[in-house]
């Protein structure tokens, strides 16, 4: 690992945890800030000799607008310090409207962060509380208007597919949301994950997801209304102004090398995988070298052909066909011929010279064209 552009740093705490929520996060562990974010500067100096320039550094978590200012400070001092930041483009970090003041803004963009990813979710009180969130309506509009103050190139995420959301509900909220001063809006279906309390109220019917039929629908339409406002959908969950592209994303689905630091983050050299200990406790007591902490995976040609298939088909503009058939066997790359070709025939992929990608169609159901296509 000496050769990346790209950095992810994970921050794993949070003040409550949503109940939608997968990730690698924990609540009410405060005592442990300090301690966590002495490891992430000792993670980071063990790659100081690093030979490219940093491109994006992206601060996700967790809840990485709890991260104390003054160890953030930090951060930031030894980022500098150990790597060549000179040619940065992107440095992001996530956010809870709740969180948001005037202090941290100004901190923020003193360190070099220059974007702002805001976990809005929906516009509606009512169904935040059902879903554990702790902002509120007038949280975020707040936070909106006070963060464009300081920076002009804020995020959004929204979440499609939350139960009792209508479609006025979720109208509103895009109406909303295209108005605000916001370069990039990103819109998650909503997943429903074992171990998480919304998997246990759905279990025991006190809360009922949409079907899919309504949720198809409101994607379709939401695609069309926000690229009428000038956000333009660059891959399946993504929609930006013309130039305001996630960069960090787009480095992680072009498959360019980059540098996970903190617990449960992931790394790749263009060959190999390595993720972290997943294990808090763990992740504190590791030795000098981060890497005693990681699993390493070499990556099989198929393997690579998979990883590159979903995530070239995730981008509107597709991947490169000659790269995906570089990765197989001959008489694998028949059968992967025919059946692009029958995919093109039901409307679900398009192809343009060397060039593949998925059809409107096809972006809805981009996990079983892929199954289809390997």
């Amino acid at each position: 690992m000496n050769n990346f552009e790209h950095i992810y740093i994970h921050w794993p705490f949070c003040n409550s945890k949503c109940y939608y929520c997968d990730f690698l996060s924990f609540c009410n562990k405060t005592n442990q800030d300090k301690e966590y974010h002495d490891v992430l500067c000792s993670q980071l100096k063990y790659f100081k000799d690093n030979k490219s320039k940093i491109k994006t550094i992206y601060i996700g978590g967790g809840t990485p607008s709890i991260y104390p200012l003054d160890l953030l400070k930090e951060l930031f001092e030894n980022l500098n310090k150990n790597f060549d930041l000179s040619d940065v483009k992107e440095i992001t970090i996530e956010a809870n409207p709740a969180d948001i003041t005037k202090d941290k803004l100004e901190a923020w963009k003193s360190f070099g962060i220059n974007r702002l990813s805001m976990g809005i979710q929906i516009l509606s009180d009512e169904i935040l509380a059902k879903i554990g969130r702790r902002q509120t309506t007038a949280d975020a509009i707040g936070a909106i208007n006070l963060a464009e103050k300081y920076f002009d190139n804020i995020s959004v995420d929204l979440i499609l597919g939350l139960p009792d959301v209508t479609d006025e509900i979720w109208q509103n909220s895009l109406k909303t949301v295209v108005s605000w001063p916001v370069k990039h809006i990103s819109v998650y279906i909503l997943t429903l994950y074992n171990k998480t309390k919304l998997y246990d109220l759905v279990k025991r019917n006190e809360i009922s997801l949409q079907k899919d039929d309504t949720i198809i629908s409101h994607y379709i339409k939401t695609v069309e209304f926000l690229e009428k406002n000038d956000f333009m959908q660059y891959e399946i969950s993504n929609f930006s102004k013309v130039g305001f592209e996630s960069i960090h994303n787009m480095a992680y689905w072009d498959r360019k090398p980059y540098l996970g630091l903190g617990l449960g983050a992931s790394s790749f050299d263009g060959t190999a995988r390595y993720i972290n200990e997943t294990n808090l406790n763990k992740f504190l007591n590791i030795n000098l070298n981060p890497l005693n902490c990681a699993q390493k995976e070499i990556l099989t040609d198929r393997q690579v052909f998979i990883e590159k298939l979903m995530l070239d088909l995730r981008k509107k503009n597709g991947g490169d066909l000659h790269s995906m058939l570089y990765f197989l066997k001959s008489a694998d790359k028949i059968k992967f011929l025919n059946s692009i070709e029958e995919l093109k025939k039901q409307g679900l992929i398009l192809q343009i010279g060397g060039k593949v990608s998925l059809t409107q169609k096809g972006l809805l159901l981009e996990n079983e064209v892929v199954l289809k296509l390997i």
